[in-house]
């Protein structure tokens, strides 16, 4: 039986919150949630002071959020050791795909910090373009690593695969939404 400890940023993040059958995530989520939220706020610098320490800050959080991620996933999935031969790699693959995608919201971000608030309207048609084919391109690299995944272990551990990273994800999404401002509202 393992301890349970808060999250020191947030004690919130409590035992009850995210309620699954046989709470196999909730230890896990709790500390990757305060992962989330250091790598979220690390993602997000002060847009005057963009350095070389920042882009550091950045690689150090989502190196410490991705070994919590890999953690809760391997808590949630309850593997065996021969599902996990199979698993892991395919798992690692899927990751990476979704790391670069990650990168290149990265960009987005740290460039609409650059300009904000005053994003002209041509980089913010730009930028909305360029956000839509991430999400399109992150929809389409799950969908195919969550098919991969159902060949290789049952189609229940695949979907509580979806469920676990989906619940992963509203995590980074969450703390991205409430840190970043919207764009101004301009009168015509």
């Amino acid at each position: 039986m393992h301890q349970s400890s808060k999250c020191s940023l947030f004690p919130q993040f409590h035992r009850s919150i995210i309620p699954i059958p046989g709470g196999m995530l909730r230890c896990s989520l709790r500390s990757a949630a305060c992962l989330v939220i250091a790598g979220v706020l690390a993602m997000v610098p002060d847009p005057r002071a963009i350095a070389q320490t920042v882009q550091d800050e950045i690689a150090v959080s989502r190196d410490e959020f991705k070994a919590g991620r890999t953690a809760s996933v391997a808590e949630a999935m309850q593997l065996s050791e021969e599902e996990g031969k199979a698993f892991w790699p395919l798992y690692r693959d899927y990751r990476t795909a979704i790391e670069k995608i990650n990168d290149g919201l990265l960009v987005l971000v740290l460039e609409y910090a650059d300009v904000y608030p005053n994003v002209p309207e041509d980089r913010a048609r730009e930028m909305l373009k360029d956000y839509a084919a991430l999400e399109t391109k992150r929809l389409d690299t799950r969908t195919a690593y969550l098919r991969k995944v159902a060949k290789t272990l049952t189609a229940a551990k695949a979907l509580r695969l979806a469920q676990v990273e989906n619940r992963l994800d509203l995590l980074v999404r969450q703390q991205m939404a409430s840190a970043i401002p919207l764009v101004p509202a301009r009168a015509k």
